[in-house]
């Protein structure tokens, strides 16, 4: 008698859970693997022409970044998490992340970057720096505009604040009247950005000019131990000035004298100290003055046994009292 062996053959519908089992180890699931997803900010968020800007990744799931950072479309300007550009005008600059993983795909954005205008720096100068009444002022703008050409320069020289008393880098100007004088300009650049400059200038009443040809005063006298004998004292003016003459003290001869010069730069000799001998301490004033001008004023003091001490001033239009000359 033959004994069989029995074999368990299992049947085509038991197969599918064996497959199931082995499949986990065999595929990865795609649930497991996170689709690449780009993602960036930039700092500062409205950034002026030539500024840096700095633009920072916050992408998940990438392995490669290449960014267009001119909005040429090709992510060719830069690698990396982060990358930084400046933008030499002002406008809507386009800025694309391009992102991928180790599997090929990609992912990108694009953001719109404001780039802001900066205004032009206005400013000016002037020359004299100290003027006069009437003295030509002239004023320069040395303005500039970091990012662009600058296309209005205007100009308010009455202070009424419309600036519309003369255009272009450069203006002239003068007033009648001493004070403080105030002028603006106005600066435009190409995108229509504006800024004014200020300034006050100072003007001087103008001094008065000194008589010319100036006067001069001379003396020829003899020194002896009583006093000194006036020979001969001479005073050379110009047409129109008068000659005031002033002795007071022990051997004057006469009382104030005044006599003006007729001809142009005449000599005139005062006569009366003729052979006069003026005793120690006698005082010879001599005051050479015309309208609106700067006189001359010139003082000898008699001393004894020693030449006149001389003492020269300039006289200011109107006065009498003797001031130190200017040296200019």
């Amino acid at each position: 008698m033959t004994k069989r062996r029995n074999r368990f053959i299992p049947s085509a519908g038991a197969c599918p859970w064996l497959a199931l089992a082995l499949l986990p180890a065999l595929v990865v699931p795609a649930s497991s693997r996170a689709d690449p997803v780009a993602q960036f900010t930039f700092s500062p968020p409205s950034p002026l022409t030539g500024e840096t800007v700095t633009f920072t990744s916050m992408s998940t799931g990438v392995t490669s970044q290449n960014w267009d950072l001119d909005g040429d479309r090709i992510c060719n300007d830069a690698t990396g998490p982060s990358a930084q550009w400046s933008y030499p005008t002002s406008g809507v600059y386009k800025v694309t992340l391009c992102a991928s993983d180790d599997f090929g795909q990609q992912s990108s954005q694009t953001l719109r970057v404001t780039v802001r205008n900066r205004p032009p720096v206005a400013t000016f100068t002037y020359m004299p720096l100290a003027p006069f009444t009437g003295d030509e002022i002239v004023l320069t703008s040395i303005s500039a505009d970091p990012d662009g050409p600058i296309v209005g320069l205007h100009w308010d020289l009455t202070g009424d604040g419309t600036f519309d008393d003369g255009s272009g880098p450069t203006a002239e100007v003068s007033f009648p009247a001493a004070g403080t004088h105030p002028i603006g300009l106005v600066v435009t650049d190409r995108d229509g950005a504006s800024t004014v400059a200020h300034a006050n200038i100072t003007v001087r009443e103008r001094p008065p000019e000194p008589i010319s040809p100036f006067p001069v005063v001379s003396m020829l006298a003899a020194i002896g131990r009583e006093g000194t004998t006036v020979r001969e004292l001479v005073v050379r003016a110009p047409a129109g000035a008068r000659i005031h003459v002033r002795c007071r003290g022990r051997g004057c001869p006469f009382r104030p004298y005044v006599k003006r010069a007729a001809r142009a730069a005449r000599i005139v000799r005062i006569h009366r100290f003729r052979r006069a001998l003026l005793r120690p301490g006698a005082v010879i004033e001599i005051l050479v003055t015309k309208r609106g001008e700067v006189g001359k004023y010139t003082r000898f003091e008699i001393r004894k046994a020693q030449p006149p001490k001389r003492t020269d001033r300039c006289l200011r239009p109107g006065t009498k009292r003797p001031v130190r000359c200017p040296t200019s």
